[in-house]
């Protein structure tokens, strides 16, 4: 008979240690597995429309110009997460537990990252929704939901293995589909559009100069940054560094300088910026597929990503939380119930608004990855404890920091400023991280990031 252990063994790889520490015997995922993961992230059509919106709202040369930056700036925290990750085997959730926030502190981010991947869920799901009732009218678009909500769960709910099969194999699809679309985009001979110097008639600079614009929209992706370091904590320990370029640094440089550029060419070939309508007008049914597969494809992984954050969740509140299969059902409820309301219809205003939660979170971690632990060196570089018995409660430096960047950046995101407060909203909030967390921990002196041996030993003993 199966022992308990190995049961127990089963389980946590069943559930891809959503509440463990990732042992190094479980990290023999290739970099090309994992990157194949984080790749079906950049391929995912809600890149396209961004793109789309974006060259027509503020022409080509500032949204590549924003572009180039948001690649540095996104896939360079990505790179420090996903780093970060490989070596302890802990996902971005369990990193911030000891990374300012403490064990039941850290609560608040990890709901912040599963309610984005949520939203991401719906805004993917939308696209799809466009797609076939473009396409197939007499159905109702709430019916297409339901019937996409079924279709996502058993994808998802048997975790990484099953999503890494999920993305190779459709991964040609998209090739051919994409190939397809360029060349009937070429077909259009252009419609009369230079690319590069593709300006529109009037830009609104009321929020800002257009490349600051942009960029505050980019930062609305900083969830990228986050799915780097759940992807990340699979590689193995001597490849950190490839790796972690791989899946933080290039995944983004694709997202932003090819997917979302090529989304801005699209938009202008076929006068619409959102795949989900012009790819059925201009390829039929073979379009609508198109835009299920991919959308099918990355919708795994925010609802996988969701789910993990979620279970970790639960099982700090309670040790007999349901597994990750039940968080899969939830998060899926929920993005069901966001995509009802439309949320793809009001995407700008809600990611802006996202942004600013997901920046004090992550420059929050940055922080104390890169000042606290490096240059002041506060707390021991390789100290990573998650657990209960190893860390206090609460750790007042993220959540001082995190507190102070959402008291300042939700009253400018609500508008209270003006349009230009909007726009300076989440770049405050992803700024004043990097000031609050090492005068935190100067002035607490590391005390919060780990517990005495003496009181950790009762801890564990009372667990």
């Amino acid at each position: 008979m199966e022992s308990a252990d190995a049961r127990a063994t089963k389980n946590q790889e069943r559930n891809d240690y959503a509440d463990e520490r990732v042992p190094v015997a479980f990290r023999t995922w290739s970099t090309s597995s994992i990157f194949g993961v984080m790749f079906g992230v950049t391929t995912a059509m809600i890149f396209l429309s961004w793109g789309g919106v974006l060259v027509m709202q503020f022409g080509t040369v500032p949204l590549a110009i924003g572009m180039v930056i948001s690649t540095l700036l996104i896939g360079g925290c990505a790179v420090v997460f996903s780093l970060r990750a490989s070596k302890t085997g802990l996902g971005a959730e369990m990193l911030s537990r000891s990374s300012g926030f403490g064990h039941l502190g850290s609560i608040p981010v990890a709901l912040i990252f599963a309610l984005a991947m949520i939203m991401y869920f719906a805004f993917e799901g939308g696209i799809m929704v466009n797609a076939i009732h473009a396409y197939f009218t007499a159905i109702p678009k709430w019916a297409i939901i339901l019937i996409f909500a079924a279709l996502i769960l058993p994808l998802t709910i048997y975790g990484m293995k099953a999503m890494n099969i999920i993305m190779w194999v459709t991964l040609p699809v998209y090739v051919v589909f994409m190939i397809v679309t360029v060349v009937i985009a070429l077909g259009q001979g252009g419609s009369g559009v230079e690319f590069w110097s593709f300006a529109p008639d009037h830009v609104d600079t009321t929020a800002g100069p257009p490349v600051l614009q942009i960029l505050a929209a980019s930062l609305g992706y900083a969830t990228q940054v986050a799915l780097s370091a759940d992807t990340g904590r699979l590689i193995d320990p001597a490849k950190a560094v490839r790796g972690s370029f791989l899946v933080g640094g290039l995944s983004q440089l694709l997202v932003f300088m090819v997917c979302t550029l090529l989304g801005a060419w699209l938009a202008l070939q076929f006068k619409e910026a959102d795949p989900g309508i012009y790819l059925p007008a201009v390829m039929g049914i073979w379009g609508v597929l198109f835009v299920v597969v991919t959308q099918l494809r990355i919708n795994v992984v925010n609802i996988y990503s969701s789910s993990i954050s979620l279970t970790t969740i639960g099982k700090r509140i309670s040790n007999r939380a349901p597994n990750r299969s039940f968080w899969v059902v939830i998060a899926i409820v929920v993005g069901t119930i966001a995509m009802l309301t439309d949320l793809y219809g009001r995407i700008t205003s809600v990611m802006a608004f996202a942004a600013i939660f997901l920046l004090a979170w992550v420059m929050t971690v940055i922080a104390d990855l890169l000042i606290v632990r490096k240059i002041l060196k506060i707390v021991p570089e390789d100290d990573s404890p998650y657990r209960k018995g190893e860390l206090p409660e609460f750790n007042p430096v993220g959540l001082t920091s995190v507190g102070i960047a959402v008291v300042v950046g939700v009253p400018l995101g609500l508008g209270m400023a003006g349009p230009f407060g909007v726009t300076l909203a989440p770049f405050l909030s992803g700024l004043l991280p990097l000031l609050v967390v090492p005068i935190a921990a100067m002035l607490t002196r590391g005390r919060f990031y780990r517990r005495s041996e003496v009181n950790a030993e009762k801890e564990t003993q009372r667990s």
